[in-house]
């Protein structure tokens, strides 16, 4: 089947994956993760009281459910990864290549923004701040001494969602956000499996995974053992798999009856995902649907200058992601110790400032950090940096573009 594609491929011209939207929509969605931690300010009681204000409910309703950012960012990093897999495979690049990008593009801004919070959590608990652990008002963290070192091993290595499954305490996320990384890395290295195990049946065997890990993750939620899955790949494959569906119907599919089949099972998955209540399957699958609509308009969508704060978010996203938690909780914080404490202070000043402030510090984060690790040494050493006005897809990942 794959050399099949390719060699129509072939007769029809080099493939260009690329998806101009797909920047402007990872800075909506990690703009949403950013709101929804600032957000932590807000409680379901500031809704209760004052005669149970409608307007307060919203607020706060629509604040807490920014956290379906994270599915997005899931569906995107699908697309972006399949990319990277179909242009390493038609250029016979090595499996191990595609592993070592991955490796090189999440781990060191990762682990200097790990060193980053455990250093700031340390300096403000020799300050005697230690209300940032109470969790009133902003997101808790945790003094470094918290953790043992099962924990640190886990958090360093990106294991720490699946890691009690093998050995070890229950799991601790020090940094709050790791655990989506978490379950990225189990993404990719089924991505790398595949193509050192199957290069020309990626597409087959990806299909395979998808279907194998529905019917295991129906059958844990029919038996109540989906709690069982807690960390692992299977409870959120379906997410990841829908940007691959999403790559596969507009850069694969030859017929109208592939490109309908992957409608139709984005389309029931969105129904599943109403009648079992699990926002994010709907999120995740409706988004899907949204990016397979919009396709046609991409072209003029780049063109749109209202777009443009969004898209340079998106390509600064990875750090974003990194380094906003601590931002926030710590503004959040000094600003309700300066009075900053009714609830529409809260709503029009505190979230919107501290929002603001971190995406600021997480530009220089990128401009500090991410910025060395966008291509591997040794592409770097051979050809200059691409634009980063135009990332290509295929080395866009999701939460690390």
């Amino acid at each position: 089947m794959d050399q099949h594609l390719s060699a129509v491929r072939a007769a029809r011209g080099a493939v260009n994956p690329r998806y101009h939207l797909l920047d402007a929509w990872r800075g909506i969605a990690c703009l949403m993760v950013v709101i929804h931690h600032a957000g932590y300010a807000l409680h379901w009681s500031d809704a209760s009281t004052h005669g149970g204000s409608a307007l307060r409910w919203w607020i706060v309703y629509v604040v807490n459910r920014f956290s379906l950012g994270v599915p997005l960012f899931f569906v995107i990093s699908g697309y972006c990864i399949l990319a990277s897999v179909d242009a390493l495979r038609r250029k016979g690049g090595s499996p191990w290549t595609f592993l070592g990008r991955r490796f090189w593009r999440i781990y060191p801004p990762y682990w200097t923004a790990l060193l980053f919070f455990v250093a700031l959590v340390a300096v403000l608990d020799a300050l005697g701040q230690y209300n940032l652990h109470h969790g009133r008002f902003a997101v808790a963290l945790d003094s470094p001494g918290v953790l043992d070192w099962p924990r640190w091993v886990g958090n360093i290595t990106l294991t720490e969602t699946w890691r009690p499954h093998v050995w070890g305490p229950e799991r601790d996320i020090y940094t709050g956000i790791a655990w989506s990384l978490c379950f990225e890395e189990q993404f990719y290295f089924l991505c790398f499996l595949v193509l050192l195990v199957a290069p020309k049946r990626v597409y087959p065997a990806l299909l395979a995974i998808t279907a194998a890990t529905a019917a295991l993750r129906l059958g844990a939620w029919w038996t109540g053992q989906l709690g069982a899955m807690r960390g692992v790949f299977p409870l959120l494959w379906h997410q990841f798999a829908i940007g691959l569906a999403v790559y596969y119907r507009l850069n694969v599919a030859e017929t109208v009856r592939e490109r309908r089949a992957v409608d139709l099972g984005l389309l029931a998955l969105l129904l599943v995902g109403l009648v079992s209540l699990e926002r994010e399957t709907v999120t995740a699958a409706a988004f899907g649907l949204v990016l397979i609509a919009l396709k046609p308009w991409d072209q003029k969508a780049d063109a749109l200058a209202w777009l443009q704060p969004f898209r340079a978010c998106g390509r600064r996203c990875y750090s974003i992601y990194l380094i906003h938690l601590p931002v926030v909780v710590v503004g959040n914080l000094g600003l309700y110790q300066l009075g900053l404490t009714g609830f529409w202070a809260r709503t029009l000043v505190m979230i919107p400032l501290v929002s603001a402030v971190s995406v600021a510090v997480s530009w220089g984060f990128f401009n500090l950090v991410e910025t060395h690790f966008l291509n591997p040494p040794a592409v770097r050493r051979r050809q200059p940096r691409p634009a980063l006005d135009r990332p290509l897809a295929g080395e866009a990942v999701g939460l690390q573009a």
